[in-house]
């Protein structure tokens, strides 16, 4: 049974996108299709113009893969009345801009940095490519700096919980200090004060 979301919703302002805690797996999402009870942002002032107020504006697909599961998604899209912008509602499990889902990738890069095993070891598996492996390496490594002040200022920390030192061993270190957490309650409370998660362009 799927939990009511939470009213609570940050937006991403390049893409005009809102995650929200989802409650449920994917597979529950995914099988209450419009069914399920998406946050209602009906009446809400638009984020991009500040005048205009939203209003349903139906649903897209989207495609994600994570934890034995691989589908098509309903998104649940916003339309503001006055300047036409859209917002659309990303739930928690999922990582905007990505087909692989939050868990899938952090979880490659732990075992990836914790075993100090080759990207060709780590790929064999079966999780992911290699290509893709590298391509998660390098973006989590140029997002470090900004993953890890947002990681200290939400556990209210006096200091950051990474050491200086080589950026390959810095890195493996955040991701320790993360490994006790769900992976998806980070992602979304970084995105509630930044904007952004684990492998977001830190550019606009």
């Amino acid at each position: 049974m799927c939990h009511k979301a939470s009213d609570r919703i940050p937006y991403r302002e390049k893409n005009m996108q809102r995650m929200f805690h989802a409650g449920c797996s994917a597979e529950e999402y995914q099988s209450q299709s419009k069914g399920y009870p998406f946050p209602d942002l009906t009446g809400e002032l638009c984020p991009h113009c500040k005048s205009g107020y939203l209003k349903k504006h139906g649903f897209y697909m989207r495609y994600l893969i994570q934890d034995g599961f691989s589908g098509i998604l309903l998104i649940r899209r916003y339309i503001c009345k006055g300047c036409g912008h859209t917002v659309s509602l990303l739930p928690s499990f999922a990582h905007p801009g990505r087909a692989y889902g939050v868990k899938v990738i952090v979880h490659v890069l732990d075992r990836y940095y914790a075993t100090g095993k080759r990207m060709c070891e780590i790929a064999a598996t079966g999780v992911c490519s290699r290509q893709l492996l590298r391509w998660f390496r390098i973006r989590i490594r140029e997002n470090l700096n900004m993953l890890v002040m947002e990681f200290t200022k939400i556990m209210t920390l006096r200091a950051p919980p990474v050491t200086a030192g080589p950026i390959g061993k810095r890195t493996g270190q955040f991701f320790e200090c993360i490994r006790s957490f769900t992976a998806e309650d980070i992602s979304l409370k970084i995105f509630e004060r930044t904007g952004k998660t684990y492998l977001s362009p830190l550019s606009r």
